[in-house]
């Protein structure tokens, strides 16, 4: 019985530091965000401009010579 609740406060503790490693590797990557933030949303702008660009092609390649009743039909 003492083997077993040693074991389950060995694995507690376990997963106690796994979690807290965790935590600080979080708390380290929204520093480097907090940090470049300017840059970051940059960089999202670009993306978002990119991926609109991209589906407005896609549907422009695809639908212009569909017939009007089977364009919105997916």
């Amino acid at each position: 019985m003492v083997k077993r609740v040693q074991t389950e406060e060995f694995s507690q503790k376990r997963a106690n530091a796994e979690i807290l490693r965790r935590m600080m590797c979080l708390d380290e990557d929204l520093e480097i965000m907090d940090r470049h933030a300017s840059d970051l949303v940059d960089v999202e702008v670009e993306v978002k401009d990119s991926m609109r660009r991209w589906d407005r092609e896609h549907k422009n390649s695809r639908l212009h010579s569909v017939p009007r009743h089977l364009k919105h039909v997916r």
